[in-house]
């Protein structure tokens, strides 16, 4: 049951009629509830694991912190638990092949399946929110959550549970224990976040995926590079509108029960520098990798004697934090690459710094500013190779963009899905530009109505073929 699919718009409406006939703690107990359901609806034994990582993760918390001193000793036993149960669902996938083989060599059957271990849903999501909770706590930047209810649905909260965004319980326990308020301009905004969403996911990026040629990726050398960069930019297209449309209809549905959620992108693709960038893509996953990552290590450098303390400090934080988050991504060696990639995008506009002083993006010349988007949208894009494919696949297809020939552009395909890309520019322009999200709200009604009839039958007309794609994201 994903997002958009009718089942899960019908659970939220049932949530919702529900909801706003309880008083505030029955109303978190029913979205407990409902959470749980959404998960079993996947696997019941997602619901066991989850339920279990909460129980444990409550318990240890508030003996974090005794004496106003912290206990880094069980900070460290509850950071390595959640990290190992993650590591252990994420490679089970690698070595189960290898058990099957060796049950079948000793004669016993796997057919009917019973080896197989599946990623509980939201696993990457929580165990990172789950990290943050326990050393918020020990440095006493929140008070241990007593409230079981409120804690699991920290956790469990349906609306963001797939693919973020990555809350904090120092922001998210506190909507939990106060009043929450649903007016008109909270509807509006939920429902254009909805029709955004829509937008980004079924219409552009579902149809972006739909277009690939079977091939374009798995035989690179068929093609030509003109070919290979354009395919490049569609799927760097799609998969940002892909999990952009997620958090935009995870807010809008999350708005209906007056909980904000976290905003989660802010036109990446504008950005001038590769630090901006990891300030406007995954904005709740690069905050914590910030605080969590990069500044601990940052400040462990700096308090070094070492006189090669400035190098280190412009090389290791950022490598380390985007090797984690390639390895958060996916336990293979092409995330090991993708994040060695992007740290070391990090440290080469960084090396500038050593003898002068950095000038931010927004003084800069507007020549220089829209080098800098074209830059980093061209290595962004080249870094998405080894992201989503292997990395013999991922070299193969950079040596083909190098093989230059005469060969005929395929242009007929591609200049069919370039409108999509157009339209994923436009939305982003016109909040980026007006810096108001709900710039949208603010049309004439009748623009507004237009505009939405025009969404509803384009996805009616695109969702007629049965192409849905699931979202990119939920699988990490």
């Amino acid at each position: 049951m994903t997002i958009t699919f009718i089942n899960f718009l019908m659970l939220t409406a049932l949530a919702v009629a529900v909801y706003y006939l309880l008083p505030l703690r029955p109303q978190n107990i029913w979205l407990l509830f409902v959470s749980y359901c959404f998960i079993v609806s996947w696997d019941w034994t997602f619901a066991v694991v989850l339920g279990l990582i909460t129980a444990l993760n409550l318990l240890l918390a508030p003996h974090l912190r005794i004496n106003n001193q912290g206990q880094r000793g069980l900070l460290w036993l509850g950071i390595v638990f959640n990290v190992l149960t993650l590591i252990f669902f994420r490679a089970a996938g690698f070595f189960l092949p290898e058990l099957e083989a060796l049950l079948e060599s000793m004669g016993l059957s796997t057919e009917t399946g019973g080896f197989q271990i599946l990623v509980p849903l939201g696993l990457s999501y929580y165990t990172l929110q789950t990290i943050s909770y326990l050393v918020d706590v020990y440095r006493g930047q929140l008070k241990a959550e007593s409230d079981f209810v409120n804690f699991a649905l920290y956790l469990a909260y349906f609306p963001k549970l797939l693919a973020g965004p990555m809350e904090r319980a120092r922001a998210f326990l506190p909507k939990l224990a106060q009043p929450r308020t649903v007016d008109n301009r909270v509807i509006a905004q939920s429902v254009m976040l909805i029709f955004v969403g829509l937008v980004r996911k079924l219409i552009i990026a579902d149809t972006l995926t739909a277009s690939f040629l079977p091939d374009v990726f798995e035989a690179p050398a068929k093609y030509t590079p003109p070919e290979l960069v354009v395919w490049l930019a569609i799927y760097a297209f799609a998969l940002y509108n892909d999990f952009a449309g997620y958090t935009d209809m995870a807010r809008g549905i999350s708005g209906f029960f007056g909980i904000h959620l976290s905003p989660n992108f802010r036109a990446p693709y504008f950005s001038r520098n590769f630090t901006e960038f990891w300030k406007r893509w995954h904005i709740t996953l690069s905050e914590w990798l910030r605080d969590y990552i990069y500044y601990p290590i940052s400040r462990a450098i700096s308090r070094s004697n070492s006189r090669y303390r400035s190098l280190a400090n412009l090389v290791m934080p950022p490598l380390i934090t985007m090797l984690v988050s390639g390895m958060w991504h996916g336990l293979s060696l092409h995330m090991f690459f993708w994040g060695g990639l992007h740290g070391s995008y990090l440290i080469v506009e960084r090396i500038p710094a050593l003898w002068r002083p950095i000038v931010s993006p927004q003084h800069q010349p507007l020549w220089r500013q829209w080098l800098g988007m074209t830059v980093v949208f061209s290595l962004m894009t080249l870094a998405w190779v080894p992201f989503r494919w292997e990395l013999p696949a991922a070299l193969q297809l950079w040596e083909a963009l190098l093989n230059w020939s005469d060969a005929a552009i395929r242009y007929r395909r591609m200049l069919l899905v370039l409108p999509l890309l157009l339209g994923s520019l436009v939305i982003d322009f016109i909040q980026h530009w007006s810096e108001d999200e709900f710039i949208f709200l603010k049309w004439p009604s009748l623009t507004k109505a237009a505009c939405m009839a025009t969404v509803l039958f384009l996805i009616f007309i695109l969702t007629a073929g049965d192409f849905e794609q699931p979202f990119v994201y939920q699988a990490f």
